[in-house]
């Protein structure tokens, strides 16, 4: 049992020093507590390392301002924490002794050959997990590369335009719900930001949301739907001066599915423009599409037809019918890898 919320951050960060379970609640001995005011104070710098080896700094004063929100309903379990299930590591650099390493996971946190678990265990994790999103808006930018994706346009931005960025990401808030199942909408914004610390690709979501890479997390933020504007006319969206066919079908206010062949398909409807969410699906299945290679000519035997996908563009409907290596758009045939199942489970996605 945990004796109070500063003797909870010792036994994560200095396994030695755990308390007995018959410890009253809320009471820390007098020389504990001089002992763990003494740990903490020897903290110079805490970085969070991330499971392909990136390393962000957190801001110090509120890493140890907010670490007394930390620590309750944390139990030592005997069961030890997986590295497959860590999601990062939380170092603390200390003067003249060794760092403290503790290795997180969404459900667990492990000190040595400790681990504990518990509501305190996840809500420590979340804890980390937005100090962490917020240490890698705040590096500095010397750089931005803007790229509109599906336009497979750049534009190296100047000064003024940084300066945009900088007051944006700076105010952008982290999202700490669940996972969001968003998709990049057209035309798939991305900065690449290069600093002395290290290099950080966002991409931009929606009008006001973007996510960041991290290892195995993914981090997501609300911001301001201003710097979307600025992107616009940075690289605007409608300026391509011929589009090919398929990607004539990110314009699609409608998506339809029909059981028409031999894949377990379910019929569907998706309604493109309901919320961004469903628009985001819709431009990954256009995405999708376009990984496929174009034929010359017709497949001899293209064999059975899986099912039949219909885009509805400017009032009219463009059908894709599926095979099992080859998919037909009007006149035209492409081919592909085991797309027409991956393209269902994207579509079907938006039913659970």
């Amino acid at each position: 049992m945990v004796s109070s919320l500063r003797a909870y951050l010792l036994i994560v960060m200095v396994a030695s020093m755990m308390i007995s379970g018959c410890a009253q609640p809320d009471k820390v001995p007098a020389d504990m507590s001089n002992r763990i005011e003494k740990e903490l104070g020897a903290v110079e710098k805490v970085t969070v390392m991330s499971t392909d080896g990136q390393e962000v700094m957190l801001d110090l004063p509120t890493f140890m301002k907010e670490l007394s929100g930390q620590g309750k309903d944390l139990q030592l379990s005997e069961t030890a924490l997986k590295q497959e299930d860590v999601r990062f590591t939380l170092v603390l650099y200390r003067k003249q002794l060794a760092p403290l390493v503790v290795a997180v996971g969404e459900g667990a946190s492990q000190f040595g050959e400790n681990t504990y678990r518990g509501a305190g265990a996840v809500a420590f994790y979340h804890w980390i997990q937005k100090l962490t999103g917020k240490g890698l808006l705040s590096q500095k930018i010397d750089t931005v590369l803007l790229s509109a994706e599906d336009l497979a346009k750049t534009r190296v931005l100047g000064e003024t335009e940084i300066e945009d960025i900088r007051k944006t990401l700076a105010a952008a808030v982290p999202e700490t719900g669940a996972s969001l199942k968003q998709y990049p909408l057209y035309p798939n914004y991305r900065l690449r930001i290069n600093s002395a610390e290290r290099p950080l690709e966002v991409t931009v979501l929606t009008p006001t949301l973007i996510s960041v890479p991290f290892g195995k997390e993914t981090h997501t933020f609300h911001l301001d739907g201003g710097l979307f504007s600025k992107l616009t006319e940075w690289i605007s969206p409608t300026d391509k001066k011929e589009e090919k066919q398929l990607e004539q079908l990110f314009k699609a206010s409608r998506i339809r599915i029909a059981a028409t062949g031999a894949m377990a398909v379910e019929s569907l409807e998706l309604e493109v423009r309901k919320t961004t969410v469903e628009q985001g699906i819709a431009h990954q299945a256009v995405r999708l599409l376009q990984t496929a290679e174009l034929l010359k000519e017709a497949p001899k035997d293209p064999g059975p037809e899986q099912y039949r996908l219909f885009f509805t563009v400017n009032g009219k409907e463009r059908e894709v019918i599926w095979y099992a290596k080859y998919f037909q758009l009007d006149a035209n045939w492409f081919t592909h890898n085991e797309m027409a199942e991956a393209q269902w489970k994207l579509l079907q996605s938006l039913r659970k």
